[in-house]
């Protein structure tokens, strides 16, 4: 997601303030007090903590001048020194000066972890959040305005995002904007056998089918005057997603083995990982029900676009009473590739946080943390390569069926098709042509 900016707008023009490259502290061991706030890198400026440097860090492990942070295109410049703890870039000690630091780096000094950011004003203008649904950094300032916005609307909203990105948070914060005074009643539609489907979320009557031995009321009615929230909607069959658009354009349901229908006042957002835009020209996902969905979309970034908010969730997720992060370890957090994203995160934190207190650990350290070195941001040259291989061949010996390379790959479907599209590769170019 792109970063949001003030457009200002000229007679004939239209321009963009520039951005200004610069650094904002992550973490410290010190302590959320002693964090100063974001450094704009107008020109060469020294990092320590002696009064006398530019940018000043209350840190007793970090040298009284520790190290140099110059201005370069997309990135800084890092010189140590001569500190007595040395300098790091994503984990790598400085040995040169003038060693590059692209956007998107982790600097560790001493006990403190920074961020090479390519617009230090948007963490200027912008508050981080440490309170649910929608934990997070500036980056995610736009997608709060926009669930302001819309949470307000009666319209359906769709939330686009890879697994464990946080779709149902959104879906969270959109029903406490709605101010509506319904449930939010939340459902995978892919956890839904395709035979019980229409009772789900329409209901039954008593012995409308065999086995129904009570009458159910349906997702639909249970979420009346509130919001109902279809995660993984993509899975629904084409039969579901006509009784679905249906309810959706009369606001009536007509529960199975019943004659009369119910009215209903229900609000609904819907999510998946897949893009439901090219399932609709497959024919694999009802185009009008595409429409009806996205009166308002909203796409989720992925946890490696935005590693800034890994220290603010890892803190929100770390169970109360446990260990405090080392810096190691949170530097450690804030390289990992995540493709679990926001999920997986919160799973290595509270593994680490169980191994330490096992351990009887004054902190939770980089052994105590499920996060494999293949998950980190700088991976080994060539492995995309590699796996794009695999893929292209299994695609070929499978004709671009995707269900079944991902059977072969034993990985999940969804993901695939997420790797897919970050890799470039088109599936349909591997389908027999009739």
């Amino acid at each position: 997601m792109a970063d949001v900016t003030e457009t200002r707008h000229g007679p004939g023009s239209r321009s963009e303030p520039r951005r200004r490259v610069g650094v904002v502290v992550l973490f410290s061991e010190a302590g959320l007090a002693h964090m100063p706030p974001p450094h704009a890198l107008t020109a060469p400026v020294r990092v320590g903590r002696d009064e006398g440097v530019e940018l000043r860090l209350a840190d007793s492990q970090i040298s009284r001048e520790h190290a140099r942070l110059s201005p370069a295109p997309e990135g800084v410049l890092v010189t140590d020194l001569g500190s007595r703890n040395g300098t790091f870039i994503d984990g790598n000690k400085v040995d040169g000066a003038d060693t590059f630091a692209p956007v998107g780096s982790c600097l560790r000094l001493g006990k403190t972890l920074l961020a090479v950011v390519q617009d230090v004003d948007l963490f200027r203008r912008e508050a981080s959040v440490t309170a649910l649904p929608l934990v997070g950094g500036p980056r995610l300032a736009a997608i709060r305005r926009l669930v302001a916005t819309v949470g307000a609307t009666p319209h359906a909203a769709l939330v686009l995002g890879e697994t464990g990105t946080g779709k149902e948070r959104v879906a969270e914060a959109l029903h406490q904007a709605s101010g509506r005074a319904g449930r939010f009643v939340a459902v995978n539609c892919s956890a839904i056998p395709a035979d019980l489907i229409e009772s789900e979320l329409f209901g039954h009557a008593k012995g409308a089918f065999s086995g129904s031995h009570q009458a159910r009321t349906g997702l639909f009615r249970q979420a009346q005057d509130g919001t109902l929230f279809l995660d993984e909607v993509f899975d629904l069959p084409l039969g579901a997603q006509a009784k679905l658009l249906r309810a959706l354009e009369t606001g009536e349901v007509r529960a199975v083995g019943e004659d009369q229908v119910s009215r209903v006042d229900v609000r609904i957002v819907a999510a998946t990982n897949v893009d439901l835009v090219r399932m609709a020209e497959e024919g694999r996902f009802r185009s009008d029900l595409l429409h009806r969905l996205s009166v308002w979309r909203i796409d989720l970034p992925p946890l490696r676009e935005r590693s800034e908010d890994v220290p603010l969730l890892a803190w929100h997720f770390l169970p109360q009473g446990s260990a405090p992060f080392s810096v190691e370890a949170m530097e450690l957090l804030v390289l990992g590739r995540w493709p679990g994203n926001v999920r997986q995160l919160r799973s290595s934190v509270l593994t680490g946080s169980a191994r330490a207190a096992a351990e009887r650990a004054a902190q939770i350290l980089p052994a105590h943390l499920d996060v494999q070195p293949a998950e980190r941001a700088q991976g080994e040259p060539g492995t995309d390569a590699v796996f794009a291989e695999r893929v292209k061949t299994a695609l070929q010996l499978r004709e671009g069926n995707v269900a079944q390379v991902a059977r072969d790959l034993d990985c999940g479907r969804p993901w695939l098709y997420q790797e897919l599209k970050r890799l470039s590769i088109d599936p349909g170019a591997y389908r027999k042509r009739q």
